[in-house]
């Protein structure tokens, strides 16, 4: 692979990876955490490689293919063989990485700052102890307590009360409003079109999975309008037949399917300025 088309691909994914991480600060995650989830990824599809011969791929071509150091190979490789409730465990840990989640992890779990009924204090902001200073220590790093006091009530996790003290209203770290749909949305639409995408792209695949789009860069500004209400009711009326078609060959609900494969079909709409990567002076790699 050339290192201009290489520029290229980067350049896609990094198009692909701002509205992810757009949604990800909503719901809380910071970069540790989804970097943990990359390597891990890198080190997973890797792993299901096969060499020349056939054989599984050992810890020194995965560190060739991701990149990473052998040791951090290693690691992730005994991670992701780890007992199901040990993986469990270490995913659970990951959910507090952020700085944020982590004062409300202590403000909801260090005795100390419990009144006697297991509730978090309501606390100051300074002091040396029992403050909302003190437990921005504890956690550490380079974060001043009030830039970090500021993200959490603008989060809805932390209020000032009539005194002035500070009160813990949730114990998790959500900045946005995300709902339940955000978590649909990935597994029902982003993943299956990345799976088809990466299916595609394999030439050892023989049987391609349809992925098609209507696209336009140069229609009027005036039909815009039009079209969303167009694009809206052709592919809910498309969606809905297919609906019907899928739910009179589904098997009875007691049944047990022979297979544990799942289908879809999806159709989606899209409207935004053109992306640099579609133009080909985009693989011109710039000295």
């Amino acid at each position: 692979m050339n290192s201009a088309f290489q520029l290229g691909v980067l350049k896609a994914a990094n198009a692909c990876i701002r509205p992810l991480v757009r949604m990800l600060m909503r719901s809380g995650v910071v970069y540790d955490q989804l970097d943990e989830i990359v390597r891990s990824a890198f080190v997973q599809e890797a792993l299901g490689e096969r060499d020349g011969r056939g054989r599984k791929t050992n810890v020194s071509r995965v560190a060739i293919r991701t990149g990473l150091p052998r040791k951090e190979v290693t690691r992730i490789k005994m991670e992701l063989e780890s007992p199901e409730g040990a993986v469990e465990s270490k995913e659970e840990s990951r959910y507090h990485a952020g700085h944020a989640a982590r004062v409300l992890q202590v403000w909801h779990s260090d005795p100390r700052y419990l009144t006697d009924s297991g509730e978090p204090r309501a606390l100051p902001f300074a002091g040396e102890q029992l403050s909302f200073n003190s437990i921005v220590r504890i956690v550490g790093g380079d974060l001043p307590p009030g830039a970090v006091r500021a993200e959490l009530i603008d989060a809805g996790a932390v209020t000032l009360d009539e005194n002035g003290n500070l009160r813990a209203l949730k114990r998790h770290f959500v900045p946005g409003d995300v709902g339940a749909e955000l978590l649909v949305g990935l597994t029902h639409f982003v993943v299956p079109v990345l799976e088809g995408l990466a299916r595609n792209t394999d030439r050892s695949n023989t049987v391609p999975f349809i992925q098609r789009l209507a696209y336009s860069d140069r229609l009027a500004p005036e039909a815009v309008p039009l079209f969303r209400h167009i694009a809206r009711e052709r592919t809910s009326d498309f969606v809905q037949s297919v609906d019907d078609w899928l739910a009179s060959n589904e098997l009875p609900p007691d049944a047990n399917p022979a297979n544990d494969s799942r289908v879809a079909l999806g159709v989606f709409y899209f409207e935004g300025p053109p992306l640099a990567i579609e133009s080909s002076s985009a693989f011109d790699k710039k000295e």
